[in-house]
């Protein structure tokens, strides 16, 4: 039977590339896929993977299987008997190939799967990445854990997906993890604490005293403004939402302007939102004196990223929305702000700014 080396039929030309005629496909196999609507790729990149044509018809045609999930599977070496078990034992199998691309044997993947681990997660675990950036299943090794390891990990109730950001994301070794665990703390935010630079005890002691470890990681791992352990200790020894200390921090705000604001009575989110928004400290607590509800003013400074302090003060002032502000400056974009703040005035009472 001739083999596809050239385009000589009525097939499409771009549906038989003589460049893979290397798979040995026939003029008849691939007339029969073409006529059974198989996708071109799919198959050819099946066929290239190893699969014979009765194979590739068989997970089509008899198993029903998805091609593109079937040809990843052969791509990562599985035999076309072991794609067929995956599927009968209700295994996913893009997920299955996941796992095998990045060395899980079939009789891991089985064994995974029968005690409940989720497939993707657990592959995530063993070092897969997606392929791009030049990244590969044999560059992503690195922190990745073993089968032993995950099922470990499992066993002790320990959520894969969190086990695998530990270890693959924040480097933690499978002890670290185990130990995070033993302490009642979500592994991935303990990992990310220690990654920060957190001695062991320091979480022990944040978590202690019910801060949220992962918040305190975040805090942590400021680079630009580093955040150290007795700051968000002090800051939540002040009643201060760690989290919303770690924002204001990461948008420029020092340890002492935030204490000074919560001390005035700012609230912390509301001030990190602001301090978002280029306003300063001082302007801040300027606006918060003036009773301006700061999550307005924030909107209106935030517009175009050119309203001044003066401005939000004003436009918060004499109660026009935020909203209806920043709408007539975008449909009047050549006017001055002051004009759009008087035609406001002009054209809306109190009453209709309250609603």
């Amino acid at each position: 039977m001739a083999e596809i080396h050239v385009n000589k039929s009525h097939i499409p030309a771009d549906d038989a590339p003589g460049q893979l005629s290397e798979a040995r496909i026939t003029w008849l196999d691939y007339l029969k896929a073409w006529q059974w609507r198989i996708d071109k790729a799919h198959y050819v990149e099946a066929r290239r993977a190893g699969a014979t044509h009765a194979e590739v018809m068989e997970a089509h045609a008899v198993r029903s299987l998805y091609l593109g999930d079937y040809t990843s599977a052969r791509v990562a070496g599985t035999t076309h008997a072991e794609a067929l078990e995956a599927h009968a034992n209700g295994i996913y199998l893009y997920q299955y190939a996941k796992a095998r691309e990045v060395g899980a044997s079939h009789a891991q993947v089985l064994e995974a799967h029968a005690i409940g681990i989720n497939l993707a997660y657990y592959a995530d675990a063993l070092g897969w990445v997606y392929p791009v950036l030049g990244w590969t299943a044999e560059s992503a090794r690195v922190h990745s854990a073993s089968h032993a390891e995950v099922l470990e990990a499992h066993a002790k109730g320990i959520d894969v997906e969190r086990y695998a950001t530990a270890r693959r994301k924040h480097g933690a070794s499978h002890e670290d993890v185990l130990v995070g665990h033993a302490n009642e703390i979500d592994v991935a935010h303990y990992a990310a604490a220690r990654k920060a630079g957190a001695t062991h005890a320091e979480v022990l002691e944040v978590h202690a005293k019910g801060i949220v470890v992962g918040s305190y990681g975040e805090a942590r791992s400021h680079r630009i403004w580093p955040i150290s352990h007795a700051e968000v200790l002090e800051a939540h020894a002040k009643g201060i939402d760690v989290g919303d200390y770690e924002a204001a921090r990461g948008y420029g705000a020092t340890h002492a302007e935030v204490l000074d604001a919560h001390a005035k009575g700012v609230d912390t989110g509301d001030y990190w939102t602001t301090r978002s928004r280029f306003a300063t400290h001082a302007e801040t607590l300027d606006a918060h004196a003036q009773g301006v509800n700061l999550y307005d003013y924030a909107h209106v400074r935030h517009y175009e990223g050119s309203r001044t302090h003066e401005e939000a003060l004003e436009v918060c002032l004499k109660g026009i929305p935020w909203w209806k502000y920043t709408m007539e400056v975008s449909r009047r974009f050549n006017a001055s702000h002051t004009e759009v703040v008087e035609a406001l005035l002009a054209s809306a009472d109190e009453e209709d700014f309250e609603d």
